[in-house]
């Protein structure tokens, strides 16, 4: 699918750290403590949903839920890192004068405890509606300066491809090597350093 790509839009949780399954185990933990008795598998499909609209399926407290996994992620912050591959894939894109940058469905507390520039990250606490709402993607292609078909999307869940479709940009899911029961995106790639290929590519 050769498409010319000057801008890129990354999900954070799954996509370029390592952290899907504390952040499943930190949901499942805080939701039992708020009387919610969730099995894990039935969280994992809604991890990139703002935290409100996913405290919200299983609990009339969704502010309470959210504020306990928020607070329950963050004493085990020291377990989260970058994917091997993320900053050296990043360093090459800039090379490329390929512009980039992070639209998460994370608060801007967590977000300012991640080595990135704040400027290079929208937030949930930046718009009004998260993901799978396409807002933040209007907004990070305005502060990119890029129209929407140049822009390419990695993410590793549907709330992510889903925005990135609605807009017309490329849609690229991200695996890692987990299987992905995902059928809408344009592109899989096991890797983020795969996004290079691509790109290259596109610009023959």
């Amino acid at each position: 699918m050769k498409r010319s790509i000057k801008g890129i839009i990354f999900d954070l949780d799954g996509t370029l750290i390592d952290s899907f399954s504390l952040r499943v185990d930190s949901w499942h933990r805080a939701l039992y403590m708020n009387g919610a008795n969730v099995d894990k598998c039935d969280i994992e499909p809604l991890i990139g949903l703002p935290g409100i609209s996913l405290a919200s399926i299983f609990s009339d407290s969704p502010e309470k839920v959210e504020t306990d996994e928020e607070r329950i992620f963050r004493e085990r912050i020291a377990e989260v890192g970058f994917f091997p591959d993320v900053i050296p894939t990043l360093g090459k894109l800039e090379s490329m004068n390929v512009k980039w940058i992070i639209v998460t469905s994370a608060r801007r507390s967590f977000v300012d405890l991640i080595p990135v520039s704040p400027g290079k990250v929208i937030t949930v606490d930046d718009v009004e509606t998260g993901k799978p709402d396409t807002e933040a993607y209007e907004k990070a292609s305005e502060i990119m300066g890029i129209d929407p078909g140049e822009i390419m999307v990695v993410g590793d869940s549907i709330n992510d491809i889903i925005p990135a479709r609605a807009m017309g940009m490329l849609s690229v899911l991200v695996t890692h090597g987990f299987r992905k029961d995902i059928k809408i995106q344009d592109l899989t790639v096991k890797e983020i350093s795969e996004i290079i290929q691509v790109i290259g590519e596109g610009s023959n």
